[in-house]
C-alpha cells in the first residue's frame, strides 16, 4: 500500500508551487461548497421542509452551478483568471455567510442559486490557470491534481 500511496504522489512531482497553491485553495474552495447538500438535512429537521420544498432548493444549487461554470468561462476571457478567482472566492465566501439567515423557501432557492452561481464561477478560472502555470508536459498532470481537489473537497 505504500508503494502505491508513493507512486501516487511521485506522479504530481515536478508541477510547479503556483499549481500546488491553486489545488489547495480548490480543494479549501469546494470544501466549502460540499455544505450545501448538507443543507438539505438542517432544511428538513430545523426549518420543517417537506421534501418537495428541499428538492427545488437542490435543484436551484444545480442550475446555479451550472451558470456559474458558463459564466466562470466568460469572465476569465473578460477579465482575466486571476481577478476572477479572486472575486468568486471573496464573494462566494460573503454568500455563504449571508445564507444563514435566509429562513423563507424562496429566498433560500435564490440565495442558494446565487451562491452556487459565484463560487463555481471559481471552476473555470483555475483551470486557465493550471495552463498558465504549466509548461507543456505537465498541463494534464497539473489538470489531474486540480481535478483530484475538486473532487476531495466535495468529499
Amino acid at each position: 500500500m505504500k508503494k502505491l500511496f508513493n507512486n501516487y504522489i511521485d506522479s504530481f512531482t515536478g508541477l510547479s508551487k503556483e499549481i500546488w497553491w491553486l489545488s489547495l485553495i480548490t480543494f479549501i474552495n469546494r470544501s466549502g461548497a460540499m455544505v450545501i447538500p448538507f443543507l438539505s438535512l438542517y432544511l428538513t429537521a430545523d426549518l420543517d421542509f417537506n421534501l418537495k420544498q428541499v428538492g427545488w432548493i437542490m435543484v436551484c444549487y444545480g442550475i446555479g452551478s451550472t451558470l456559474g461554470s458558463y459564466l466562470g468561462g466568460f469572465l476569465t476571457d473578460l477579465m482575466g483568471y486571476y481577478k476572477t478567482m479572486v472575486t468568486s472566492l471573496v464573494l462566494g465566501g460573503l454568500g455563504f455567510i449571508s445564507l444563514q439567515f435566509l429562513e423563507d423557501f424562496y429566498a433560500l432557492c435564490i440565495g442558494v442559486f446565487l451562491v452556487m452561481t459565484i463560487v463555481d464561477i471559481f471552476r473555470p478560472a483555475s483551470f486557465v490557470a493550471v495552463v498558465a502555470f504549466s509548461i507543456p508536459e505537465n498541463k494534464t498532470r497539473g489538470i489531474t491534481l486540480v481535478r483530484l481537489a475538486i473532487n476531495l473537497g466535495f468529499m
